[in-house]
């Protein structure tokens, strides 16, 4: 075994015993209320919140596939960043749905889309498809690891032990410390993953290149592609109007209704806390961002030229064979905290929607019965273990179908429900029958265009359709239906009354949906 593979495993193992201990550590503290477990009692600091979104958001797949991507396609793939929309989403939408949250209780994203177009089928649906997308995409994330450490260490470290390994890591994880060891561990990931990019960048650049920068750009100019990659003229890939729009749709602007980033809405300590997102998850995203991108548009087509034949695994390549072992061993921990941290947040994520939205909600709060809140807690844990061994079912057999819709539908599925969130928040004629077509529609382009027809108008993406035809249906069907003024009084005028007069949030606390004198789902059934 050489030092490299030693030194890989010696910290990735280090590492998940410590992220264990951390999680158990918080058992007592959140096992007597959901509120604890899902949300972390809605006291999460600034610097906390804005570390665990943005490093939620880059997954193993982004470690790997960012910097291969731009490496075949050029630097047009960082429009993926679209930070600043980022921002200003979680200023102006997070927000508002943190002021639900507060006066209604929301925890999931469910939460809010059932109770704002007062239709349980459309919380169900919603549930389902989300969840329907987590397990295999949290399944990715372990898979990307095995294959990762594998890879890595040249066999050593085999590939299911090593999943059986991270998946250990995540359940123990969840399963005691819930949101707040989550959210602590974020930071922590946050930090070690950007640290350890930049100092890869740094020793790649450094160790391999006399002059710097200016030596990879003139190491790199002499070759047609990756010359155009960079944005000189008869450039290719995503260097294009509608490259640009797809990119930035999929991997950024949709990424504010993914389940597990929705849900950090409502877990925000104060009103500063958005305020801050505003401009620091955008700087967040760029230190992430342009890493992976320069390795891929700058330093590996200078090392490796433009014909390399891994692209799909050049950083875990680059760090094996033009770092020291030391550093290498670090990169390799790198991917596990990215991959780590959105698997457990989609995990946490899924197993409230199941737990909550469709288990305790069906089958106990519809039919008026009360729920102790330990109890609650304690079906969430089982359905953290459920939900693992799903996923390893996954890992194990690696069915093409599942993993490839995994990747290709995730984050368009995730996407379908923008319209109606967005609508749900500012727009009063909104309606359940307009989120129903909207949505219904929307999924149904997406999975044709991304399986059945290779090419679509205007070179846009089927997320980019599926959004163009989900929002117009919304829009047309709400037009031709009416909205009940409760709703638009609960979720919207009430809203804009507090912000408009800097009402303090204080006042807002201690209502919830339960005690309210109006229930979404009493219209339902009428």
């Amino acid at each position: 075994m050489n030092m490299y593979a030693v030194l890989c495993i010696a910290f990735c193992g280090v590492y998940g015993i410590f992220m264990v201990v951390q999680g158990l550590a918080n058992y007592r503290k959140t096992s007597g209320s959901t509120e604890t477990f899902y949300n972390a009692d809605r006291g999460v600091s600034t610097f906390m919140l804005v570390c665990s979104t943005a490093v939620s958001v880059f997954s193993g797949l982004a470690f790997y596939g960012w910097p291969s991507s731009s490496y075949k396609l050029g630097v047009g793939y960082i429009s993926g960043m679209g930070a600043f929309c980022v921002g200003l989403e979680f200023c102006v939408i997070g927000y508002r749905l943190w002021l639900l949250g507060k006066e209604y209780g929301f925890t999931t994203p469910i939460d809010f889309l059932r109770s704002r177009y007062y239709s349980e089928g459309y919380g169900v649906f919603c549930a389902v498809l989300m969840v329907a997308m987590i397990v295999p995409y949290v399944a990715l994330q372990l898979i990307t690891i095995g294959d990762g450490m594998n890879v890595s260490t040249k066999g050593f470290a085999p590939y299911m032990l090593v999943v059986l390994f991270a998946c250990a890591i995540i359940c123990f994880h969840v399963f005691g410390g819930g949101m707040k060891a989550v959210a602590w561990m974020d930071t922590f990931n946050f930090i070690l993953g950007v640290g350890t990019l930049w100092v890869l960048v740094v020793v790649l650049v450094v160790r391999n290149f006399d002059g710097g920068m200016v030596a990879v750009f003139n190491a790199l100019k002499d070759d047609p592609v990756s010359y155009a990659n960079l944005g000189a003229p008869g450039a290719t890939g995503y260097f294009n109007i509608a490259g640009v729009i797809n990119q930035a749709l999929t991997a950024s602007v949709a990424t504010i209704v993914w389940p597990h980033i929705y849900s950090r809405c409502y877990i925000a300590k104060s009103k500063k806390n958005f305020e801050v997102m505003a401009w620091g998850l955008p700087i967040g995203y760029l230190m992430v961002f342009s890493g992976l991108i320069l390795i891929g548009t700058y330093i590996a087509p200078a090392l490796l030229g433009s014909g390399f034949t891994q692209a799909d695994s050049i950083v875990p390549y680059l760090a094996t064979n033009f770092a020291p072992p030391i550093i290498s061993s670090v990169a390799m921990l790198c991917l596990f905290a990215f991959a780590i941290s959105t698997g457990e947040s989609m995990l946490l994520s899924g197993t409230a929607m199941v737990t909550k939205d469709l288990f305790i909600r069906h089958r106990f709060l519809l039919k008026g019965k009360d729920v102790d809140e330990k109890k609650a807690v304690r079906w969430t844990r089982y359905v953290v273990i459920i939900m693992m061994i799903a996923m390893l079912i996954i890992v194990w057999f690696r069915p093409a179908a599942i993993v490839d819709y995994a990747y290709k539908l995730s984050s368009p599925y995730f996407g379908m429900v923008m319209p109606a969130t967005i609508g749900g928040l500012f727009w009063k004629k909104g309606t359940k029958q307009g989120a129903w077509a909207g949505t219904i529609s929307g999924c149904i382009v997406v999975t044709i265009g991304t399986f059945f027809i290779t090419s679509l108008p205007l070179g846009l993406s089927a997320f980019s359709w599926g959004l163009i035809v989900n929002a117009v249906l919304y829009i047309v069907v709400s037009l031709a239906t009416k909205c009940p003024d409760e709703i638009v009084d609960k979720y919207i005028t009430r809203v804009e009354n507090y912000i408009s007069a800097g009402t303090d949030v204080n006042v807002i606390v201690g209502n919830t949906i339960l005690a309210s004198t109006f229930r979404p789902e009493q219209l339902a059934a009428k």
